[in-house]
C-alpha cells in the first residue's frame, strides 16, 4: 500500500460528509477498505451505510486523538 493513501483518505474524508464507494475507489484505491483498516488502528472512526441495494457510503466520524 502506498504510504500516502492514509493521508489522502483523511484529506478527502475530513469534511465529515458521506462518500460513496465509487468515489473512494476512484480517488484513493480499489483497496480503500485496507486504508480504512490502517486508519482505524490509528484511532480514527469510520461509519458505513448501505444505499441503493448493495452500494455503500463511508464517512469519517471521529479524528484520531493519538499523536504519532
Amino acid at each position: 500500500m502506498k504510504e500516502n493513501l492514509p493521508n489522502r483518505m483523511l484529506q478527502l474524508m475530513s469534511d465529515g460528509y458521506w462518500h460513496p464507494t465509487e468515489e473512494l475507489v476512484e480517488k484513493i484505491s480499489h483497496r480503500f477498505s485496507a486504508t480504512i483498516y490502517v486508519l482505524r488502528k490509528r484511532g480514527y472512526i469510520f461509519e458505513d451505510r448501505r444505499i441503493e441495494g448493495q452500494r455503500r457510503e463511508w464517512r469519517l466520524v471521529v479524528e484520531s486523538q493519538v499523536t504519532a
